[in-house]
């Protein structure tokens, strides 16, 4: 296993959207501070086998963090034409030791090796019904 990958798996209500038929997914180094004034991004030593991070495939996330929840993964590429999200759907993935060590250095608190995946969009009328 490369040290930028992360297993996925699906709770017990969730269901795949944009991951599905994907086990494992790869994490850029990248990290999205949603409006916070920092630039800290994931470090991998030389000889830390890792996976290219191909910014055109759909296997690749990018951690976003958001201070009211903390951390979660995102599609690389997020934006999808006319759908909204995207939005926790119960996909969960088992980042590896040395992120959550390095995403702890940056917010000073323990980070949990189970991360939720936004995986799910949905179009303005779907959102419309179950939010409004």
């Amino acid at each position: 296993m490369s040290f930028n990958t992360a297993k996925i798996t699906t709770s017990k209500y969730g269901s795949k959207d944009y991951t599905l038929g994907l086990d494992e997914i790869v994490i850029s180094k990248e990290i999205d501070w949603n409006n916070e004034d920092r630039k800290d991004e994931l470090v991998f030593g030389k000889y830390y086998a890792t996976e290219e991070e191909d910014k055109n495939n759909k296997n690749l996330y990018k951690l976003e963090y958001r201070s009211q929840f903390g951390f979660h993964l995102k599609p690389y590429n997020e934006h999808r034409p006319n759908l909204i999200g995207a939005m926790n759907n119960g996909v969960i993935a088992e980042i590896p030791f040395d992120i959550c060590k390095q995403l702890e250095a940056f917010v000073g608190y323990p980070i949990s090796k189970y991360m939720p995946v936004h995986d799910r969009y949905e179009t303005q009328e779907q959102y419309d019904m179950n939010f409004r």
